[in-house]
């Protein structure tokens, strides 16, 4: 029973992991019909996603394999804490460097202001990781839960659905992190918290 208990909770971290966080909103803002999913050819859009998933997901994991095998990180894991100092600013600059291709391109400030947002998040996660080790998969899950919402208000477009399920995934995910031992419930919460907080926070002037 443990193993298998093991398994949907890596299975979990892994499909949630917050690499892919990035990709999967980009994905579902596109699938909604919309002023933004109408503003771009269908080859812009893939380019746009290809983008968010190469800059948030390929290039980070290629860094932090290149930081394990010149031992600057001991496990790509990233356990320790130590460890997620470097991988955390390299995602930062990555996040900002999007965010400016996106504002230099025009994208909407929808899509934009997510990979900021992002980038905010990564960067609070490095400053409170000095202190503490908070759950950077439930500040993901959390700032794509605050997305959906403020999208939902922005665009005008009901998707209770996915917003529920959202929450649900959340759940799952912080029971997953704490069954393989890897966050406490009091950093799985405060994650979550954080997360969904900066994230809507950061729209807040966007929504009617």
């Amino acid at each position: 029973m443990n193993r298998w208990q093991n398994l949907w909770a890596h299975l979990a971290s892994a499909v949630f992991h917050p690499m892919l966080i990035p990709s999967f909103a980009v994905i579902i803002l596109f699938s909604i019909p919309s002023y933004i999913l109408f503003s771009f050819t269908p080859e812009a859009r893939r380019i746009i996603t290809l983008i968010v998933f190469v800059n948030t997901c390929i290039a980070p994991l290629l860094l932090i394999i290149l930081f394990k095998k010149t031992g600057l990180v001991q496990s790509i894991r990233l356990t320790e804490r130590k460890d997620r100092i470097l991988p955390i600013l390299s995602s930062v600059a990555l996040y900002l460097f999007t965010y400016y291709i996106f504002r230099q391109a025009n994208v909407p400030s929808l899509l934009s202001f997510f990979i900021l947002g992002g980038a905010i998040l990564v960067l609070t996660g490095f400053i409170i990781t000095f202190y503490w080790k908070i759950s950077l998969h439930m500040m993901s899950i959390g700032g794509f839960t605050g997305f959906l919402i403020i999208t939902s208000l922005v665009l005008r477009y009901e998707m209770p659905l996915l917003i529920i399920g959202s929450i649900i995934i959340s759940g799952l995910l912080g029971s997953a992190r704490i069954r393989l031992n890897a966050h406490t419930p009091a950093q799985v919460y405060s994650g979550f918290i954080t997360g969904i907080s900066l994230m809507m926070l950061l729209f807040l002037h966007l929504t009617p």
